[in-house]
């Protein structure tokens, strides 16, 4: 299940402690940590990514937070405006397969008790029965900020918005209101069509916005001019109030939504502030300080709210603290305190300002590991640098030297430099700035492309496990997890995307100090020269390793060359080889035409519903190669499971899907003047490697496929053998069957049938024990 965690909103609701720059979900009130982190923290047991939609604006505030969760899979959604919760939920959940559960919360709540996990587990059980639940919550007392649900048992019947004073108090006399929480959970694809059916402008809107998205490190961009073409609604009044699959839970753990000062008054809410207070013969009066070295006391006060910060200071009688927006457009001199706090986020890390003065500005900078802030220099300012902790790496003009805990280093004004933290642990300096000009806006930058790991000195482990991004198609089976082991709820599993740095599907690492992270991610990250020099001259990954389980034949399809797809789809294309690990009795595949024909005759031939009889129909059994090239019409069987090697693309042209249907009521689309213009009308031939296997004791192997896209082997082992790793490529190492053990040096990983394994490249030898088989691919 993926968690969807909305943390948009801006930061003028709890001012002082929140800012423009730094919303209320992100700063700390639970101890040491924000409520966005603990919305994280709160869902890990029962989701296995978390998609987190916010302003572009909190960025890098977001990727720093995340960085206290190891081995957490996430990817993000930048807006640059905001179109309320409908259009963020469905940006979302198109990126996902059909049968994909979605959890959605908020990041500005405070949850609490132990039931949380049974409303989950039971909500879970609910979406898998095609309901579209929310979560609703017993009214405490009348609250006119929040948004109310009427239903009848748990039958969804309207929502009503903030209401008054009044019709708030006469809510919580009724056992038909529940508070609406914000929850939701559901399956994608009874979501998706509920949205086609009573909101189409909306899921159309978003449809076409969502194909021109921005990729970067896996994360989604959308920008101003796209969002303001799709209805900003809520998704309550969008779908759950029309549709009649929404059902409503009502739950009874401790909810709380962070909206006012005055929230923050709960005895469940720890603030985690630093400095001393004293309330003196005070009723009702709290007190939030900030600052480790300033007291504050008061003294006689009723029903008064107090907040010190760094930089400002907040006094109120309760219940007032609603009235800030007003009072910041009655005082536009406050303005500059409501944009920006004393904490500043960046790519890198953060900082944070301790003195602020027209000639000298003091900082504490916390750079995290494996980043660096680029060559820049300053026009009007020096700076003395005096290291704390970690390791730095500092070039100044040019000149490059390593740095440690308690060093010191003074950079002139007119000097480029640039600084890398080289070590595990945060980089922390101490800057001291002094000059005319001592702000932000006194620097001169040069634009250097990002460094990677390698680069910075880091060593890339010999190899990772990776796990898989499954996919859901209607023709799919349960033989990936019932015989592999494979870890997904989905109904089907068609295919497991087993070595995948593709945006359709990426594949997710699974050991090492990266564990979590996306596989894409993961090779920007260690850097480009560990994949060997033939790679190097590449714009992606070269290719693709999944496992298809044919319980239904796919469709009639074919993919394109390099040079059309290039062009067309703007992705390479798609020649594969398929290694059959199992096949049932009768199985087959249509692998090319069995005779030469025309493009007329094949257009004809669909037409008029006899296209198969021109295709080339070979039975299958286990171990069965076939490579397939580019502009070869084909289709698996009913019966197969394949181990599929092909080049990094998801370009695939349908010419005939047996007119079906998902489970969701969805024709798949075909693809025909495309796949006309790309298909080879030319008998097929079967590639055949003669004389290509060799038997020792220790193992047996044979050549799968030779292309100019990739080199495939298999080994049966037989107690062990030794793998030659060399600087020219990668290795992609699967199980097709049996268990064993992959060792370098002290580097040692267990791996069984299914799994997948990433070798970076080396001059070095890599040993397999076990009684196995598996498939090596490089290139």
């Amino acid at each position: 299940m993926k968690c969807l965690v909305l943390a948009g909103g801006k930061g003028d609701r709890i001012w002082p402690l929140s800012r423009k720059n730094y919303p209320k979900q992100f700063i700390q009130i639970q101890k040491n940590h924000s409520v966005f982190q603990e919305t994280i923290a709160r869902n890990i047991p029962f989701c296995d990514e978390f998609i987190i939609v916010t302003n572009r604006d909190y960025e890098f505030i977001v990727e720093n937070q995340m960085q206290v969760f190891q081995g957490i899979t996430y990817r993000c959604i930048f807006e640059e405006i905001g179109r309320k919760t409908a259009a963020a939920i469905v940006l979302a959940c198109l990126q996902f397969p059909l049968s994909e559960l979605v959890f959605v919360t908020a990041a500005d709540q405070i949850v609490e008790g132990d039931t949380y996990k049974d409303h989950i587990l039971n909500g879970k059980k609910q979406a898998e029965n095609g309901y579209l639940c929310t979560f609703g919550m017993q009214i405490t007392e009348p609250e006119t900020r929040f948004g109310y649900i009427h239903h009848k048992e748990d039958r969804v019947l309207a929502f009503v918005e903030k209401p008054d004073r009044e019709t708030a108090a006469g809510f919580a006399l009724r056992d038909d209101y529940l508070i609406n929480s914000g929850m939701f959970l559901f399956r994608i694809g009874n979501f998706l069509n509920e949205v086609r059916a009573y909101a189409p402008e909306l899921y159309e809107a978003c449809k076409e916005v969502y194909k021109n998205r921005k990729i970067r490190k896996g994360h989604s961009f959308f920008d101003r001019e796209q969002l303001l073409c799709i209805p900003a609604i809520a998704i309550e009044k969008a779908v759950f109030e029309k549709t009649r699959i929404a059902k409503v839970l009502q739950s009874d753990f401790y909810w709380k939504d962070i909206d006012r000062l005055e929230d923050l008054t709960s005895t469940e809410i720890r603030t985690g502030t630093p400095g001393l207070q004293v309330a003196s013969g005070c009723t009702n009066t709290t007190i939030v300080n900030q600052c480790s070295r300033r007291a504050v006391v008061a003294n006689g006060l009723e029903d008064v709210f107090i907040v010190n910060t760094k930089d400002a200071v907040y006094v109120g009688k309760n219940g007032h603290s609603g009235n800030l927006k007003k009072i910041l457009q009655e005082n536009p001199k406050l303005q500059p305190f409501f944009e920006k706090g004393r904490i500043t986020y960046r790519p890198w890390g953060k900082y944070e300002l301790l003195i602020d003065e027209p000639n000298y500005r003091v900082k504490k900078v916390i750079i995290n590991p494996g980043n660096t802030i680029y060559n820049h220099k300053h026009l009007y300012r020096s700076e003395h640098w005096s290291i704390v902790q970690g390791t730095a790496r500092i070039t100044m003009n040019d000149i490059t030297a390593e740095y440690f805990a308690r060093d010191n280093v003074d950079v002139g004004a007119d000097i480029y430099h640039q600084v890398s933290n080289i070590g595990l642990d945060p980089l922390i300096i101490i800057e001291v700035a002094t000059g005319e000009h001592v702000s932000e806006e006194d620097m001169v930058s040069i634009q250097t492309p990002d460094l990677t790991e390698s680069e910075l000195g880091f060593k890339a482990p010999p190899f990772v496990k990776l796990s898989p991004a499954f996919k859901d198609y209607l023709w799919g089976g349960t033989k990936l997890r019932d015989a592999f082991d494979k870890n997904c709820d989905y109904d089907i599993i068609a295919e497991s995307w087993e070595l995948s740095a593709h945006p359709a599907g990426q594949s997710i690492v699974e050991s090492g100090r990266h564990k979590g992270m996306l596989f894409g991610d993961y090779l920007d990250t260690i850097g480009k020269e560990y994949l060997g020099w033939k790679c190097k001259p590449m714009a992606s990954f070269p290719v693709l390793v999944k496992f298809i389980d044919a319980k239904d034949d796919l469709s009639i399809q074919v993919h394109p060359d390099d040079d059309y797809a290039l062009e067309v789809e703007n992705e390479y294309g798609k020649s594969e080889m398929w290694y059959v690990v199992e096949s049932e009795e009768g199985a087959g595949i249509y692998c090319g035409f069995n005779r030469d024909i025309t493009k007329e005759e094949a257009r004809e031939r669909i037409r008029n519903n006899t296209f198969i009889e021109v295709l080339n129909w070979i039975p299958t059994k286990k171990g069965d190669v076939f490579f397939i090239p580019a502009g070869t019409v084909h289709a698996i069987g009913r019966g197969n499971l394949i181990c599929e090697i092909q080049q990094s693309s998801n370009s695939t042209y349908r010419l005939y899907d047996y007119d079906r249907r998902d489970k969701f009521g969805n024709a798949r689309e075909l693809h025909l003047k495309k796949a006309l213009d790309v298909l080879t009308y030319e008998k097929y031939e079967i590639q055949e490697f003669e004389d290509s296997i060799v038997d020792t004791p220790a193992y047996t192997s044979r050549i799968l496929s030779q292309c100019k896209y990739f080199e495939c082997m298999s080994y049966k082992i037989k107690e062990g053998m030794e793998i030659e790793i060399k600087e020219d490529s990668f290795m992609s190492i699967v199980c097709v069957d049996g268990s064993g053990y992959l060792c370098e040096n002290q580097v040692r990983t267990e791996f069984k049938t299914g799994d997948s394994i990433f070798v970076t490249m080396g001059n070095r030898v890599l040993t397999v024990t076990g009684k196995c088989e598996i498939i090596i691919t490089h290139i």
